[in-house]
C-alpha cells in the first residue's frame, strides 16, 4: 500500500541518509514490507513456542517474546518515519536487520531452553534483539540529534537501552549459576520481563523529548499493516496447526474448523479496517508536535501491542483446537483452550475499544458488544465441544458486525460518511485485497508442502500445476478488483467466500493427486473450491457491471474459464468413479495440464477488452505484492527447514546467507518496480493492454514459480533429514529456480522497457552452469557461493546501470 510523495531531500549526512519530507503524504516502502515478512515467521515461531509449552508459564514466556518482537518492530517503524529505508545506505542496513530477525525467529523456540549440541538459544535470541535495537538507535540518534532537548533525550534513551540490555543478558547468563533450590525458569522470566519493561521507557522519553512524528500517514499505515500481518499469521495457523508444510488428512471437522476460524478472522479484520483505522489516523493528523508524538506512542506503539497479542493468542487457540480434536470428539473443551481462544479475541476487542477512546474519545459500541457477549459466553462454552465453542464464537463476532453495521451505524451516520469519503484512495491497494493475499500466502506454502511430500520430478510438476491454478484464481480476482473499485457489503461478503475457498484449496493441495487415508478427496476439494471461486467472481462482476456500461465488453473474461471448468469436472467424475485405480496413475496429471493450457491460451487470445485495466498503479502494486508474498513463502521455508535443528554456528551462517540470497533477487525486481509502473502508464490504448497482459499476468507467473522453486530448494538443501536423491533435487531446484526467476525478470523488463540487462542474463547463465559444477559441494558452501554471486551481480549492476527508477520505455 503505497502513495506518491515529493522528491526526497538529503539529511545532514548527504546521500547516506534520505530524510522523509514532513510535507509529503508518505509511503510504506517495499523494503519495509520485505522486513515485515520476517515478522510473519517470528510470530509463527511464538505460537510454536507456546504450543510446545502449553502451560501458564509457557503462555507468559510467549507473551514476553511477543513484547520482544514488538520492541524490534517499533524502532523500525519510527526509523522509517524519519528516513527512507529504500535509499542511501539504508537498504544494506535493513538487510542486516532482516538477517537478525530471521535468527530471532529461529531462536524463539529455544528462547528459555537450550537444545543439546548447539549454541545457547536464549543468548542467540538476546544478541539478535540487541543488534536490531542498537542499529536503529544509532541511525535515529544520528538523524534526530538536533538541539539541546534532542541530545538530552537521546542520551537518556541510550542509558535506558544499556540498562535494559544488561538485565536481558543477565536473564540468559544468571539462571544456570543459581543454587538448586531456586527455580531458574522463574528467575529467567522475571529478569526477561524486567528488561523489557525498562526498555519500554525509551518511548516515553522519546515522546517527551525531541522525537517527532514526521509522516502521520506512514505511522498509521505501518501499524495497519502489522495488524494485517498478525491476521495473516492467524490464517496460516488455521491450516498449519501441526506445523508449516505438515501433511495430514483433511477431515470434515478440519474443514469445518477452517471455515469457522477464517470467519472469525474476517470479523476481527472488519472491526478494525471498517472504521477504527481511519478515525485514529484522522486523530493523529489532527494533532501536532509533542501531542502528536504522544498519540503515536499511546495509540500505535502502545495500544496496538495488545491487539497483536490478542490475535497471536487466538491463533494459538485455533492451533490447539485443530491439534487436539478428533473426528468423533464429543467431550467438553479444556478450560485452557477456552481461555486462550476466547481470551485472545477479548484482548483484541478490548484493546480496540481503548484505541478508539484514546484517539477520538469514542467508545466503539460494536467492539464493546463483542466484549460483553464473549464475557457472558465464557460461563457456557466450558460445557460444550470444541467445534460448538468455535461456532458460538463465530455467532458472537458476526452478531457484533451486524449490530455495528445496522443499529450502531445509524447512530454514527455522519462519522461513517466522513470515513467512507476518506477511504477512497484512487489507484492504491486497499486492506481487503491485502487480506485476500494473506490467504494465498498459506496456499503458496502448501504448494511447497506438496513438493516436499513427493520430492521427485513428477512432484515438482504437480506443484507447478497447482501454482498455475492458484495464479489464475489470484489474477482473476486482481483484475476484478481493478475494474470494480466498489467496497460494498456484497463485495466484502463475496471476498470472504473467495478467501474461504482458497483456504480450503490450501488444505487440500498436499493431497490433490494422492490423498491420505481417512481424508476428504483432495482433487474434488481443489476442483470444487476453484470452480466456486470463479463463480463468485462472475457473480460479483455481473452485479456491478450493470452500473458500469464500459465493462459490458469484458464478459468474455469469465466465459474463457468455461472450458477449463468442464475439464476439471471431468477429472472430478473420474475421481468419483475410480478413486483408487485411475486417479493415482501419473498420467492423470495430463488432464490438469490440458485444463491449464485451455485457461491460459483462451485468456491470452480473448482480446484486448479482457485485459483492460483502469488503474495502472493498482495493477502494478498488486503484482509487486504477490511477488513479495512469494518471497515471504521462501523466508518461511528457510525457518521451517532448520526449525528442529540446534542453533549452531553453521545454522547461523545458513540463516544469514539465505536472507542475503533472497535479498539480492528481491532487489532485482523491487528497485525498478516504480519505474515499470510509470512506464506502463505511459503506454496508451491497446499497447497498454497488451503490455499489462504480457508483462504482469503472464511473465510474473514464471517469476513466482522461480521463487517457489527456490523456497523448495532451500528447504530440501537445509533440511537435516533427507536422502541423497532429495538433496540432489533440492540443489538443482535451488540453482535453477534462481535462474528461472532472473530470466523471467529480464523478460519482464524487456517487455516493459524494450531493453536487455546483460547482468541478469549472464547471472542466470552462470547460475545454470554452476548447478552441476557445485553439486558435490556441501549444501552450506553451495548456498554461500550462490549468495556471493548474487551480491556481486547486484553491486555491479547498481554501479553500471545507475538508478533503475529513472528508466523509461523505448518508443516504437
Amino acid at each position: 500500500m503505497r502513495r506518491d510523495d515529493p522528491a526526497p531531500h538529503p539529511t545532514a549526512g548527504g546521500r547516506r541518509l534520505v530524510a522523509r519530507d514532513p510535507g509529503a503524504i508518505g509511503d510504506v516502502s517495499w523494503v519495509e514490507l520485505f522486513v515485515d515478512l520476517l515478522f510473519v515467521f517470528a510470530f509463527l515461531a511464538v505460537t510454536t513456542l507456546m504450543g510446545e509449552h502449553f502451560s501458564p508459564l509457557g503462555l507468559v514466556q510467549g507473551a514476553l517474546v511477543i513484547l520482544l518482537i514488538w520492541h524490534c518492530w517499533t524502532p523500525c517503524v519510527w526509523l522509517g518515519n524519519v528516513v527512507h529505508l529504500d535509499r542511501g545506505i539504508m537498504p544494506p542496513v535493513m538487510l542486516g536487520i532482516s538477517a537478525a530477525l530471521l535468527v530471532i525467529g529461529v531462536a524463539i523456540p529455544e528462547a528459555f531452553t537450550d537444545r543439546p549440541g548447539g549454541l545457547p538459544g536464549p543468548l542467540v535470541l538476546i544478541c539478535g534483539y540487541l543488534l536490531i535495537r542498537a542499529t536503529t538507535m544509532v541511525v535515529l540518534t544520528f538523524v534526530r540529534h538536533r538541539g539541546e532537548s534532542g541530545r538530552r533525550s537521546a542520551g537518556v534513551a541510550w542509558l535506558i537501552f544499556i540498562a535494559g540490555g544488561l538485565v536481558l543478558l543477565a536473564s540468559a547468563l544468571v539462571p544456570p549459576l543459581l543454587p538448586p533450590h531456586v527455580d531458574p525458569a522463574l528467575v529467567q522470566v522475571a529478569l526477561f520481563a524486567g528488561a523489557l519493561l525498562i526498555d519500554s521507557l525509551i518511548l516515553v522519553v522519546a515522546s517527551r523529548g525531541g522525537w517527532r512524528v514526521v509522516s502521520p500517514w506512514h505511522l498509521a499505515e505501518r501499524h495497519a499493516l502489522i495488524v494485517l500481518i498478525a491476521l495473516g499469521e492467524t490464517i496460516i495457523s488455521i491450516g498449519a496447526s501441526e506445523g508449516l508444510g505438515v501433511d495430514r488428512p483433511v477431515t470434515s471437522q478440519l474443514a469445518v474448523g477452517a471455515v469457522l476460524g477464517i470467519t472469525v478472522v474476517f470479523a476481527l479484520w472488519w472491526s478494525y479496517f471498517d472504521l477504527a483505522k481511519v478515525i485514529i489516523e484522522r486523530a493523529l493528523k489532527a494533532s501536532a508536535g509533542r501531542a502528536r508524538a504522544r498519540v503515536g506512542r499511546d495509540v500505535y506503539s502502545g495500544l496496538h501491542l495488545p491487539m497483536i497479542g490478542g490475535l497471536i493468542f487466538f491463533a494459538l487457540g485455533l492451533k490447539h483446537l485443530n491439534t487436539h480434536t478428533t473426528p468423533k470428539s464429543n467431550h467438553p473443551w479444556p478450560s485452557a483452550g477456552i481461555a486462550v481462544l476466547y481470551g485472545g479475541v477479548l484482548l483484541y476487542l478490548g484493546a480496540l475499544v481503548a484505541v478508539e477512546w484514546r484517539s477520538v474519545r469514542l467508545l466503539g459500541r460494536g467492539p464493546l458488544t463483542g466484549v460483553a457477549l464473549l464475557t457472558a459466553l465464557l460461563t457456557v462454552v466450558g460445557r460444550i465441544t470444541e467445534v460448538q465453542a468455535l461456532v458460538v464464537l463465530v455467532v458472537a463476532t458476526c452478531a457484533m458486525l451486524v449490530l455495528d453495521n445496522t443499529a450502531f451505524r445509524q447512530r454514527h451516520r455522519q462519522l461513517h460518511e466522513a470515513v467512507e469519503s476518506e477511504k477512497i484512495h484512487v489507484g492504491t491497494v486497499d486492506p481487503r485485497e491485502l487480506f485476500v493475499d494473506l490467504v494465498f500466502v498459506y496456499a503458496f506454502i502448501e504448494v511447497t508442502a506438496l513438493m516436499n511430500r513427493f520430492p521427485t520430478l513428477l512432484g515438482l510438476a504437480q506443484g507447478m500445476i497447482l501454482l498455475a491454478l492458484l495464479w489464475w484464481a489470484w489474477t482473476s480476482y486482481t483484475w476484478l478488483a481493478n475494474a470494480v473499485r466498489h467496497d460494498s457489503t456484497v463485495v466484502r461478503l463475496s471476498t470472504a467466500g473467495i478467501m474461504t475457498a482458497v483456504l480450503l484449496i490450501g488444505l487440500a493441495i498436499p493431497q490433490a493427486f494422492v490423498p491420505l487415508p481417512d481424508s476428504l478427496p483432495g482433487p474434488l476439494l481443489v476442483i470444487g473450491c476453484y470452480i466456486a471461486i470463479q463463480l463468485m467472481q462472475a457473480l460479483i462482476f455481473r452485479q456491478i457491471v450493470r452500473e458500469n456500461s464500459d465493462l459490458h465488453g469484458a464478459r468474455n473474461r469469465f466465459l474463457a474459464t468455461g472450458a477449463t471448468i468442464v475439464i476439471l469436472l471431468a477429472i472430478a467424475v473420474v475421481e468419483l468413479t475410480a478413486p483408487d485405480t485411475v486417479t493415482r496413475h501419473p498420467a492423470m496429471t495430463l488432464p490438469w495440464v490440458a485444463a491449464l493450457l485451455v485457461q491460459y491460451v483462451a485468456g491470452y487470445r480473448a482480446g484486448g477488452r479482457l485485459w483492460r485495466i483502469r488503474l495502472v498503479r493498482h495493477w502494478a502494486d498488486r503484482h509487486a505484492l504477490v511477488i513479495l508474498i512469494a518471497f515471504g513463502e521462501a523466508v518461511l521455508s528457510v525457518g521451517v527447514a532448520i526449525d528442529d535443528e540446534p542453533i549452531a554456528a553453521p545454522t547461523l551462517v545458513v540463516v544469514v546467507a539465505s536472507v542475503v540470497a533472497l535479498g539480492t533477487i528481491w532487489w532485482s525486481y523491487f528497485t525498478g518496480i516504480d519505474a515499470a509502473r510509470i512506464a506502463l502508464g505511459e503506454y496508451e490504448g491497446d499497447r497498454r493492454i497488451r503490455a499489462a497482459r504480457d508483462a504482469y499476468t503472464y511473465l510474473h507467473l514464471p517469476m513466482v514459480a522461480g521463487i517457489v522453486l527456490v523456497a523448495y530448494g532451500l528447504h530440501q538443501t537445509l533440511a537435516a533429514s533427507q536422502d541423497r536423491d532429495s538433496a540432489l533435487l533440492g540443489h538443482y531446484t535451488l540453482f535453477l529456480g534462481v535462474a528461472l526467476y532472473l530470466f523471467s525478470n529480464q523478460m519482464f523488463w524487456l517487455r516493459i522497457f524494450r531493453t536487455v540487462s546483460p547482468h541478469r542474463l549472464v547471472g542466470a547463465g552462470m547460475v545454470t552452469v554452476l548447478a552441476p559444477v557445485t553439486v558435490a559441494l556441501p549444501s552450506v558452501v553451495s548456498l554461500v557461493l550462490l549468495t556471493v554471486l548474487g551480491v556481486v551481480f547486484a553491486v555491479v549492476e547498481a554501479v553500471q546501470a545507475g538508478d533503475p527508477r529513472t528508466r523509461r520505455p523505448a518508443r516504437t
